[in-house]
């Protein structure tokens, strides 16, 4: 279909066109102006004629542009110079085209084809954990029941109860105990002063004495204290004949026999008396030299201050002094 240009009012274009006309008038007036300027010749608007003017205009009219005398008259029936546009006719609507025969337009060249993403990846299959077998617990082994104490054993034989000789309350059980009794005391006073077993051991084979306020301190008052010898020792009479002393250092401990009877009697007076006549007569120089000298010079006995001061010849416990071949 034949397509029209708009219809547009020639009076409008008339006005547009005087427009111009004044505009390129003065344009030309600026030139000249210059170009006199330049020339060094004056040149004066007044100067100009009617008659110049009118030659300016039927110039600018044989360019073709309207002077615009009659603007806001009556348009004249044919056109002066400009081109009227012919009168715009309805467009006929176009017929539609079938349904499947429009074609896409084509793509313009050099069109950049848009790349296609990329399928994604499949996940990795997951594994299913394979299951892990049961482990059997193992029965927990059920503590045993705490053994029995140990039945009580007496120190000798007990179908008999058989007293030996020196085990009796009497010179020998009491120079037993009062050995024990120094013994312990001047071993208690060494760990007392030096720091430990190794240092104790050292200061013994140095032969090194203690000072005297530690040794007093530990020694002074060792065999009067009556109430360990009456807590500590004690006598017993037994069915089948005989009576014995018990205590720390001695043969027999405390029995547990219906056939021993406690005799009920206090020995701490003899048992001190001998402690202080046993200190007396070694004084500190015979204690030191036992200390000194140790269980290796004597029997090996843990209670080697006994070996020394009761098992010797001439002493309580020796065998000849028991049987009354020696007297103390």
């Amino acid at each position: 279909a034949t397509r029209h240009a708009p219809n547009l009012d020639p009076r409008r274009m008339r006005v547009f066109s005087a427009k111009r006309l004044a505009l390129l008038a003065l344009a030309l007036l600026a030139l000249l102006a210059l170009g006199a300027a330049q020339g060094g010749a004056e040149l004066e608007l007044a100067e100009i004629d009617d008659a110049e003017l009118d030659a300016l205009l039927s110039d600018a009219e044989a360019l073709g542009l309207e002077t615009g005398d009659d603007v806001g008259a009556d348009a004249p029936d044919e056109p002066s110079g400009a081109v009227e546009l012919a009168p715009e006719t309805p467009e006929e609507p176009d017929e539609p085209e079938p349904a499947g025969s429009v074609e896409p337009d084509p793509e313009p060249a050099g069109a950049v084809e848009p790349v296609p993403e990329p399928d994604p990846e499949p996940e990795p299959a997951r594994k299913t954990p394979e299951p892990v077998p049961e482990k059997k617990e193992k029965p927990r082994p059920v503590a045993a029941a705490p053994a029995p104490p140990p039945a009580y054993k007496n120190k000798g034989p007990p179908p008999t109860l058989r007293v030996r000789l020196g085990q009796e309350p009497g010179a020998c059980t009491y120079c037993k105990a009062a050995a024990h009794k120094l013994q312990v005391a001047l071993t208690h006073a060494h760990f007392d002063h030096h720091d430990d077993e190794r240092s104790v051991e050292t200061a013994r084979l140095g032969k090194e004495k203690l000072p005297e306020d530690v040794f007093l301190r530990h020694m002074r008052e060792v065999c009067d204290d009556e109430a360990y010898w009456s807590k500590v020792y004690a006598s017993y009479d037994f069915d089948t004949g005989g009576r014995v002393l018990t205590g720390a250092g001695l043969d027999w401990s405390t029995p547990n026999d219906p056939r021993a009877k406690h005799t009920g009697l206090d020995h701490a007076r003899d048992l001190k008396a001998a402690c202080k006549k046993m200190e007396s007569e070694a004084e500190h120089a015979g204690l030191y030299h036992v200390f000194w000298e140790g269980r290796e010079a004597y029997t090996g006995r843990k209670w080697y201050f006994q070996d020394a001061f009761c098992n010797a010849r001439g002493h309580a416990c020796h065998p000849a002094t028991l049987e009354g071949r020696d007297e103390l």
